[in-house]
């Protein structure tokens, strides 16, 4: 379901509100008075307009500049005491300084004007400008009607064609606005570029990729991206889940994983719902649950009976996600937390289906480390994708069921192990060290035990950890591991 649209300013509204921001703005004060003092035109222009009609509290600094941009330039850098740097693009000359509140662009209109600046933009709700020193909302393409009536419009034919990752910013629009629909015209030229999107930079693609994740309804970007036709440019390894069968008597593998994505945008009541809390553990979580499923379709057989199986697709899931997050150019932090997040998607089902045990929860804690709280999350936002947590078949209510016990008391391990941590607090080489042991297998299972007793509060430091081992392994299985 879509989130319906917010409260709308009127234009009247909207001149109040933007002399309010210009007025308490330290830097936008400081812009208008440079503007008044050198005569030089200057517009607050794009998201900042856009997210003040919205009533959201823009930080974006774009400004457009009038005949006189040298003059005005040179008093920036007197100004704020740096140079900036300018580029040249597309005929477009833009500054940009870095300051303590952020980036500031400054395009050159000076030859052009006003409204051909506003023309080369991807929608109109973006082509809005505020001047600075007249006070006064300048909205000649319509750009504020068409906010209100929640359509997405090119305010030329030829504006996707100039830049073909404008169609996928569509995408990632309506995912940050799902109230929202793409104008037909404006629908139609996305879809006619969508083959020169495989030419564009990797780093252009991930960025509007990252932006629609974090969006407040990421499904509804992605069955948008599907529509126009994006898919097999942007993430071409997702089509083969289109068409696959996600199990037995269930909708498709694409279906199942915009289900899940939707589930990720209401995790208030599942458990661990504040490990999604910063924004980076948000996009880990939502890029792993689009990435959970990638090899089904490579590792799909049917059983004599009828039933579609997937043995081995997280593991071969967990290689095929990280070549796509490669591929795209992601961090190696957060590309590494994805992948563990698919290679471990399914370990607490099983451990809930085969009956969980302390080591077994141990082993999963020790496994997943600081992001257990997101495969909590993964875990829950996966099975309620598949129906369990709906209306469906006993037997699934039953296993949604016992999945939840198992992730609030995995949700209580992680709780403990905030203290702790899970990193082990003795070594292989301490603990052959203090028994007087020789390598083996007992070695291993005195590591695990460590651990879980770490993880249940028992032991907390290496201190307790020593105390703990001598005192419930000096007299065990030390033949095992073999006596110095």
């Amino acid at each position: 379901m879509r989130p319906g649209p917010p409260r709308l300013l009127d234009r009247t509204a909207l001149g109040r509100r933007l002399r309010f921001r210009t007025s308490r703005d330290p830097l936008l004060r400081r812009l208008k008075e440079l503007s008044l003092e050198t005569g030089v035109p200057l517009w607050l222009v794009g998201g900042a307009i856009r997210d003040a009609a919205l009533g959201l509290a823009g930080k974006d600094v774009d400004l457009v500049c009038g005949p006189g941009t040298r003059r005005l330039v040179a008093e920036l850098q007197k100004s704020f005491g740096t140079r900036g740097f300018r580029v040249r693009k597309r005929g477009v000359t833009t500054w940009r300084f870095d300051g303590e509140d952020g980036p500031m662009d400054l395009v050159d209109a000076s030859r052009r004007g006003l409204e051909a600046d506003l023309r080369r933009r991807e929608l109109t709700i973006n082509a809005m400008a505020y001047d600075l020193a007249a006070r006064k909302l300048v909205d000649p393409l319509g750009g504020l009607p068409d906010l209100r009536a929640g359509r997405l419009r090119a305010p030329r034919r030829e504006v996707l064609a100039e830049d073909p990752v404008r169609a996928l910013r569509l995408a990632r629009f309506i995912a940050q606005y799902p109230w929202m629909r793409i104008h037909r015209q404006t629908r139609a030229a996305a879809t006619a570029v969508a083959p020169r999107l495989r030419r564009a930079s990797a780093e252009r693609l991930r960025d509007e990729l990252l932006k629609l994740l974090r969006g407040k309804a990421p499904h509804t970007g992605l069955i948008e991206l599907e529509r126009l036709g994006l898919l097999p440019s942007v993430l071409p390894e997702l089509v083969p889940l289109q068409g696959c069968a996600a199990g037995f008597d269930r909708p498709d593998v694409w279906t199942h994983t915009l289900a899940t994505l939707e589930h990720s945008t209401r995790l208030g009541r599942l458990p661990a719902a504040d490990a999604a809390a910063r924004d980076e553990d948000l996009l880990v979580l939502r890029f792993s649950l689009l990435l959970h499923d990638i090899s089904k379709p490579e590792t799909f057989r049917v059983s004599p009976e009828g039933k579609p199986s997937f043995h081995g697709h997280e593991t071969l899931g967990a290689e095929r996600a990280d070549g796509l997050l490669q591929r795209l150019r992601v961090s190696r932090r957060t590309r590494r937390r994805i992948v563990r997040l698919v290679r471990f998607h399914l370990r607490p089902g099983n451990l809930a289906d085969s009956g969980p045990t302390p080591r077994g929860m141990a082993r999963l804690a020790r496994d997943t480390g600081d992001d257990l709280g997101l495969l909590i999350l993964h875990a829950a936002c996966d099975a309620r994708g598949s129906g369990a947590g709906s209306l469906g078949a006993a037997d699934a209510r039953r296993r949604w069921r016992r999945l939840r016990e198992l992730l609030h008391s995995l949700d209580g391990m992680r709780g403990r192990t905030k203290a702790t941590g899970t990193r082990p607090l003795l070594d292989g080489s301490e603990v052959m060290r203090l028994l007087g042991w020789k390598p083996g297998p007992a070695i291993g299972r005195a590591l695990e035990e460590l651990l879980q007793a770490q993880i249940e509060g028992k032991i907390r430091d290496p201190r307790e950890a020593r105390e703990h081992l001598l005192k419930h392994w000096t007299e065990r299985d030390g033949a095992g591991g073999g006596a110095a």
